[in-house]
């Protein structure tokens, strides 16, 4: 029986996979960190505002929502027996 001979060694083979996976690390998460750094001069702080504005009052009217949901019966055991379907095979 013939064995396959890879034409690359083993180790050379790692030592490249390695190298591509630093380097998909370094160009996807190091790259775009150091790319987004924000220095503190750049910081601005938002002012307070002199007098918040009073909240404003609602009435809603009514003042509660009653919603009633009604589902007609589609499982078999809930249909009556004019609606049921045949689950006999036939034969």
């Amino acid at each position: 029986m013939n064995s396959y001979q890879p034409s690359i060694p083993r180790a050379a083979l790692g030592s490249i996979a390695a190298a591509m996976a630093a380097i998909t690390i370094g160009a996807m998460v190091v790259f775009p960190a150091t790319l987004d750094t924000v220095a503190p001069a750049n910081l601005t702080q938002a002012k307070a505002a002199a007098s918040p504005a009073a909240p404003i009052e609602v009435a809603i009217s009514p003042a509660r929502i009653d919603v009633v949901g009604v589902r007609e019966p589609d499982v078999a055991w809930a249909l009556t027996d004019a609606a049921r379907p045949n689950c006999k095979p036939e034969g």
